[in-house]
C-alpha cells in the first residue's frame, strides 16, 4: 500500500527503519518448531474470515496436519479465493511474501514452503526476527497470572507481561474463588479476603515485571460498568460462598459482585500506578454482538477513576467517532490501534489522520499485534501494514499542508515506539 503523496517513500523510508514496541500479543512462550505450511501461515483470525466467507467451510480438516495437503487445500482454496483482500489476507499474503518467496497461496506455494517452514522455537531464533522486524518489546496477555505471582514465569525474548483481569471480577462460584486465590495458598472466606488477596497477587505481578493490566470482559459482557454498592457485592459474595454448590448465573447473577470488584481493581491499578488495557469495538471470530464492546460504555469509569491510565484497544471498530470523543475529553485515555492495522486497513488509515485533527497526537499508541508466538511471523507481517497505514496517513497530512514532513515523522515516532515507551514506563532508551 502507498499514498500518491509526494513525500510518501521518504515518509516510509523513515516509517520503515524504525523501532515498535508492540503494545499487544498472546506470545506466553516459545512456540513448538512447525511442521505443517497451513497451520504456520493461517493465523486464527485469517480462520475467522475463511468461515464468514464461506458458509460450512470444514476449518478442522484444513488444519488436521495428518491429512494430505492437497485434500485440505481442496477445502481451503475457495474459501482463500473469497477473502484473500480483507486485511486479514493481507498479512496472510505479507507473511508468504516477506518470509517466504511467494505472492499468493497456492498448493505449490504451500508445498515449496512446506520444506523452509521459519522455525522460532529458540530464544535466538524467536529474538532474531523480532531484531528483523525492529519490535523492541512486547507486552503480552498470556492468561498466566498464577506463574507470574510464583514467579516461575518464562516469557520470550522482549516481552513484558499484561495481567490478565476478568477472572478475578467475574466470579460465578466458590471454586473460582478458592482457584483465585490459589497461588498465595489461603482459603477465602470473606469479600475483604478475596479483595486482600487479589491486591498481593497483582502487586507480585508487578514486582515480577508486569507493565499493566488487560481487561477483555467485552467477549461476554457489556463493558459499562456500574458503581454497585458494597452490600449489594456482599450479598452476592457470601450467597455463593454459603454453599460451594451455588453458582451466579453470568454475566447478569455476577454483576453487582463483577462491577463492584472491577471498580475496586481500578483502584488498584491507580495505586500500583499500572495503566488498565480494555478491550473495545470489534472480536475475534463470528457471531459476536457488537453493541455490547463500544468504548462508550466506560464512559462512567472513565468519569470516576481520573487516577488510572486506561489504554482503549482496536480503535473501538466500528465506532471510531465515539472513541475520538473519549481519547480528546479524557486525559486519562490513550487509544490503541493493536490488531487494528490489520481488522481494517482503510479504517485505520482514516482514524489515524482524523486523530491528528482531533485529538492530542501523543495519545495515540500505532501497533499491537494481538497474535501468539507461533504466528511471530504473521506479527512481522501486520507490522509490515502498520507502518504503510501510518506513512500513508501522515503523508497525505503532509500533502494537504495539514502536517509538516518533520511533523509527520516525529508523529510517526511516537505512534510507534515514543507514546507507548511512556505510557508503560518501559523505560526503553
Amino acid at each position: 500500500m502507498r499514498s500518491n503523496a509526494k513525500c510518501f517513500d521518504e515518509l516510509m523510508a523513515y516509517v520503515a527503519g524504525l523501532e515498535v514496541i508492540d503494545c499487544h500479543d498472546h506470545a506466553g512462550g516459545l512456540p513448538e518448531k512447525p511442521s505443517d505450511p497451513i497451520c504456520a501461515v493461517i493465523d486464527w483470525y485469517m480462520q475467522a474470515d475463511l468461515n464468514s466467507a464461506l458458509n460450512g467451510l470444514d476449518m478442522g480438516l484444513v488444519l488436521d496436519k495428518h491429512k494430505p495437503l492437497a485434500e485440505r487445500w481442496a477445502v481451503l482454496e475457495p474459501a482463500w479465493r473469497r477473502t484473500k483482500f480483507s486485511g486479514y489476507g493481507l498479512v496472510v499474503r505479507r507473511t508468504l511474501r516477506q518470509f517466504y518467496g511467494e505472492d499468493d497461496l497456492s498448493l505449490p506455494a504451500l508445498e515449496r514452503i512446506a520444506g523452509k517452514l521459519v522455525d522460532v522455537s529458540t530464544p535466538e531464533a524467536y529474538e532474531a526476527v523480532l531484531k528483523q522486524a525492529g519490535i523492541r518489546l512486547r507486552i503480552a496477555d498470556v492468561w498466566r497470572n498464577a506463574d507470574a505471582v510464583a514467579g516461575t514465569l518464562v516469557l520470550p525474548p522482549r516481552t513484558r507481561l499484561a495481567i490478565s483481569l476478568p477472572q478475578y471480577h467475574a466470579i460465578k462460584s466458590y471454586e473460582e474463588v478458592q482457584a483465585n486465590a490459589a497461588p498465595l495458598k489461603r482459603t477465602i472466606t470473606s469479600l475483604d479476603e478475596y479483595i486482600e488477596a487479589c491486591r498481593e497477587q497483582f502487586a507480585r505481578m508487578k514486582q515480577y515485571g508486569a507493565v499493566c493490566f488487560k481487561d477483555q470482559s467485552a467477549y461476554s459482557r457489556a463493558i459499562h460498568f456500574r458503581n454497585a454498592t458494597r452490600a449489594a457485592a456482599e450479598v452476592a459474595f457470601n450467597w455463593l460462598m454459603e454453599d460451594p454448590r451455588r453458582s451466579l448465573s453470568y454475566p447478569d447473577g455476577n454483576q453487582p459482585l463483577g462491577d463492584y470488584l472491577f471498580h475496586q481493581f481500578m483502584r488498584m491499578a491507580r495505586d500500583l500506578d499500572l495503566p488498565v488495557q480494555i478491550h473495545t469495538g470489534h472480536m475475534a471470530g463470528i457471531y459476536n454482538e457488537i453493541t455490547k464492546t463500544n468504548a462508550t460504555g466506560l464512559t462512567s469509569v472513565l468519569e470516576l477513576h481520573k487516577d488510572t491510565r486506561f489504554d482503549l484497544f482496536h480503535a473501538n471498530w466500528p465506532y471510531s467517532g465515539d472513541l475520538l470523543f473519549l481519547g480528546k475529553n479524557y486525559p486519562n485515555v490513550t487509544l490503541d490501534f493493536c490488531w487494528t492495522n490489520m481488522v481494517d486497513p482503510l479504517y485505520t488509515q482514516q482514524m489515524l489522520k482524523q486523530a491528528v485533527s482531533s485529538m492530542p497526537h501523543a495519545k495515540i499508541h500505532g501497533y499491537g499485534s494481538d497474535l501468539d508466538g507461533a504466528m511471530l511471523c504473521n506479527a512481522a507481517a501486520h507490522l509490515q501494514v502498520a507502518r504503510e497505514n501510518i506513512a500513508i496517513a501522515l503523508a497525505d497530512l503532509v500533502e494537504s499542508e495539514y502536517l509538516g514532513l518533520d511533523d509527520a515523522k516525529e508523529i510517526a515516532r511516537g505512534w510507534l515506539f515514543d507514546n507507548p515507551n511512556a505510557f508503560f514506563r518501559l523505560k526503553e532508551i
